[in-house]
Formats: structure tokens, sequence, C-alpha cells
């Protein structure tokens, strides 16, 4: 299992866990100890089968996203990314060729979109912090000032592939 699996498990099950454990204290009776040992085990349990949902779900969303791609470009790297436009996390595919970022949702969105980003449109990048904590965000920024914000994993190495590619675009 991954990093980013456990990561799953914890940030639904541990929640899970502590209001259960709130709810059970209030309505009902029994030995404090085992209410909650009972609790915390079904909690992990629940992080585990919400984690093995998104995970699988994820997988199959991820594989009928299609971003054609033409054969003068050559894909560096793809993965699931969340795209902000206003206050809606779009989510799809964002894909890095030697020629541009493209990102692309999927059709659960309400804001359905593809954009294109040529690489010698892109300014700066940065990674971010979602929620304060999570550091898996990645800001994009044009040289008309238009600013971009992605939820991805590892946005330190998306940072590293796009700004090789621009290099070698340039």
């Amino acid at each position: 299992m991954t990093k980013k699996f456990w990561i799953t498990v914890l940030a639904f099950g541990l929640p899970w866990t502590i209001l259960m454990i709130i709810f059970n204290l209030i309505f009902k009776d029994g030995p404090i100890v085992i209410l909650i040992v009972s609790t915390v085990v079904w909690g992990f349990v629940a992080g585990l089968l919400f984690a093995g949902i998104m995970l699988y779900t994820g997988k199959r969303l991820f594989k009928q996203i299609i971003v054609e791609i033409p054969d003068n470009e050559n894909v560096v790297k793809e993965g699931g990314a969340n795209h902000f436009k206003g206050g809606e996390g779009v989510g799809g595919k964002l894909v890095l060729t030697d020629k541009r970022l493209i990102f692309k949702s999927h059709r659960f969105n309400i804001q359905n979109h593809q954009e294109n980003f040529d690489l010698g449109q892109i300014h700066k990048l940065e990674t971010t912090k979602t929620f304060g904590v999570l550091k898996n965000g990645l800001t994009l920024e044009l040289i008309n000032n238009d600013r971009h914000k992605f939820i991805v994993d590892e946005p330190t190495d998306w940072i590293e592939k796009i700004t090789s590619q621009k290099r070698l675009f340039n």
C-alpha cells in the first residue's frame, strides 16, 4: 500500500473514530474501555474501506480520462489532479508533454474543461499546502499573471519535470 493510501485511511478513519467515540460515550451504555476499543477498531476498518473504495474508483476514473496528444509531442508525466476553478476543486488528469501542460477534467464535475498551458507561458511554479497542512499543492503562474492551483501527488517532482522541460523547450 502506498503512502497516499495510508494518509486517506487516517484522514477519514481518525475523524470518524473521534466522532463515534463521542457518540458512543453519550448514547451507549457499557464499559467505557470496551466502547473506546471497539470504536477505534471499527474506525480503522471504516478508514480502510473508504481508502480502498477511493483507490479503486480513482484508478477506474483516471483511466477513462483520455487526453489526446499530437504525434509531435511526447508525454513526460501524468497523474491525477484537482484544478481549482472558483470554489470547485475540479477532478481530472494533469499531463506534462515536452511542449505543454494539459489538465482535463473527468465527467463527474460541474465545471468540465480542458486547459492547455504552453511551457513558454509559465512564469513561476511553487508548491503550496492544502488546508495549511498537506504539501500537495502546485501553483502555476503564467506570464499574463493568471494563477492556476492544482492538487497533485509529489508537487516537487512536477515542478522539477516542468522546469526541466521548459529548459529543453526554450
